[in-house]
């Protein structure tokens, strides 16, 4: 079978070329027989590594590009991990190990020298031309060396006024050396000169750890030299010498001011130490200039880092004032009159000024001319201030409140009898009427609670002697009603006498209590005069024993708890419409 599979298949690859365009030959649908293995096609090219690994650790090796070959160094070999307490790799490994092994090998720079830089000092002279004060400047330089890829940076450290840009002179890379190839440290000597980019820079000295390097490596450095000394650094600092013992010129200070510059703040050193240090004194002042007399407060700072004060008005409720407090801005403040100065005006010394010392408690001071404060108080950093650093102990506070003014009040008119007493109190008090407001508290303390009394007429007639009356009176909204009981034969109709309202007992001008009802008493309602001469059981054990009454509770604390609770639980509004909405249409469920 497998002879004539392999005829028919050498048969059908030699058939004609042009024959062939039409068949197509499925490597996949072949059997998989000896001798007619195919190899697959790769669906994925991956890309070459570019590293390759010497001793353990990955090197760069790009094939085809001509650089220099990696550079190794001798280094000690690193310590088996499996003897720091990890395992070995294998159990043969761990028993059949060589005991005469090299403590050292070969590591790429890059690796064993990181992070080790040979730093050296050195200086150039650099021609200044077109100028007589000097003909060359010294420049002080630092070289630095990396071990690692051997390259090099050349920094200049940064000197006040200077006048020229420094800091990095020459950017990290290879050296060229002046007999060819690249920069070595073997190059770079102490007090020798070093040449680069047409530039001589003499080396002066290095660190201690690059002289432990050279040492090392039997290369060693020599001692350190003096850097040549700069002759105009050396005049300016002569002149920095000479020009402090003189006393500035007006013209030099002009100048410096025009520049941005100037002399220092004398006061500076009272700034730096007293900043945000303030004394408060309380004052009042008595203003007689309006027709009516008033006393009116005021708060005085005193700020110790400026010497500078300033006056506040502390506006009392209802005062009729203006909202704006500033009574004298902060600012200098002269002792005595105050007067605008003009542009010929000589400016003041400085003891012409208010200081700390003008205000102590207890004082009338005159502030500005003509007003006069009396500090009756001083807070507890000022009396401490004073305590302290001046000596003096304030006296303590002076009470200058005025006693209360009674206010005329306008006398509240007579019940006219036309709707109920809270329609017309309402109508007294507004002059658009509102709707009397209930009183929830009493409501809910007193719902459903009934005081019932016994009475008849005082002066009765003769056909009013038996006739008896039943007067309930309701504790929650402090309504009367009187009600009279039917009796057989009386001739009279029975019923509701007055209906439930709230009425004024004519006696007191006030509306009726319950306590006007106890029995023994006379009440006059409208024109009938009663007489009280019993009560209910309920009614006489409430007046009995005042702890039977139901506990008393302020219903806006329990309201404001619930509103609490809910923004607790409920953020938004909306959530709390959500949770009650059980149906999920739109509607509060109740």
């Amino acid at each position: 079978g497998s002879r004539s599979l392999q005829s028919g298949f050498s048969s059908s690859l030699s058939l004609d070329r042009e024959a062939m365009t039409d068949f197509v030959v499925d490597l996949k649908h072949l059997p998989n027989l000896p001798g007619f293995s195919f190899p697959e096609i790769k669906e994925s090219h991956g890309r070459p590594n570019s590293l390759k690994m010497v001793n353990g650790v990955r090197i760069e090796a790009k094939e085809g590009v001509s650089h220099d070959r990696p550079k190794f160094v001798k280094a000690m070999k690193p310590a088996d991990t499996w003897r720091t307490g990890s395992l070995p790799d294998s159990t043969t490994r761990a028993v059949f190990k060589q005991t005469n092994q090299q403590t050292t090998c070969a590591l790429p720079a890059w690796d064993a020298l990181d992070r080790h830089v040979l730093r050296f000092h050195g200086y150039f002279k650099e021609a200044v031309v077109e100028t007589n004060l000097e003909n060359y400047r010294v420049r002080n330089v630092t070289i630095y060396y990396y071990l690692e890829d051997d390259t090099c940076q050349v920094i200049e450290p940064k000197q006040d006024n200077s006048g020229i840009p420094q800091g990095q002179l020459i950017r990290r890379h290879r050296f060229p050396a002046p007999c060819g190839g690249y920069l070595k440290p073997e190059d770079i000597q102490v007090g020798g000169e070093l040449q680069i980019y047409g530039r001589t820079i003499a080396i002066v000295d290095c660190d201690p750890f690059t002289r432990q390097y050279y040492e090392q490596a039997d290369m060693a450095q020599s001692p350190a030299t003096q850097v040549e000394v700069d002759p105009f650094q050396q005049t300016r600092e002569a002149v920095k010498v000479h020009s402090a013992l003189q006393p500035r010129t007006y013209e030099k200070i002009y100048r410096e001011v025009m520049l941005g510059g100037g002399h220092i703040n004398a006061d500076m050193q009272q700034f730096l130490e007293k900043d945000r240090k303030v004394l408060r004194f309380f004052a009042v002042m008595d203003d007689v200039s309006t027709p009516q007399f008033e006393r009116r407060p005021f708060i005085i700072m005193y700020f110790l880092s400026d010497d500078t004060v300033e006056v506040r008005e502390q506006y009392p409720l209802n005062c009729g004032r203006d909202n704006f407090p500033i009574f004298f801005r902060r600012g200098k403040m002269p002792a005595g009159a105050y007067t605008v100065d003009g542009p010929q005006a000589q400016p003041r010394k400085k003891s012409e000024y208010v200081n700390a010392l003008d205000f102590a408690v207890g004082m009338d001071i005159k502030l500005l001319g003509n007003f006069h404060f009396y500090l009756y108080d001083a807070d507890e950093f000022t009396r401490e201030y004073f305590k302290q650093e001046v000596g003096i102990e304030l006296e303590p506070k002076t009470d200058v409140s005025m006693p209360e003014r009674a206010v005329p009040r306008a006398q509240t008119p007579p019940y006219t009898g036309y709707g109920s007493w809270d329609d017309s109190m309402s109508s007294v008090t507004h002059l658009i009427p509102k709707p009397p407001k209930k009183d929830f508290n009493k409501l809910f303390q007193h719902s459903g609670k009934i005081l019932r009394f016994k009475a008849k007429f005082a002066a009765p007639k003769p056909e009013d002697v038996d006739r008896v009356f039943v007067i309930s009176y309701y504790l929650e909204d402090d309504c009367m009603a009187i009600h009279e009981p039917p009796q057989r034969n009386l001739g009279i109709v029975t019923g509701r006498f007055l209906e439930k309202g709230v009425y004024v007992n004519q006696a007191t001008g006030q509306l009726f209590q319950a306590t006007d009802l106890l029995p023994g008493k006379v009440v006059q309602v409208y024109n009938h005069t009663f007489e009280i001469l019993d009560s209910d059981e309920y009614t006489q054990k409430l007046f009995a024993n005042p702890d039977a009454k139901l506990r008393s509770f302020n219903i806006e604390a329990v309201l404001s708890k619930l509103r609490e609770s809910m923004r607790q639980q409920f953020p938004l509004v909306r959530d709390i419409f959500r949770r009650f909405d059980n149906d999920h249409d739109g509607v509060m469920t109740l």
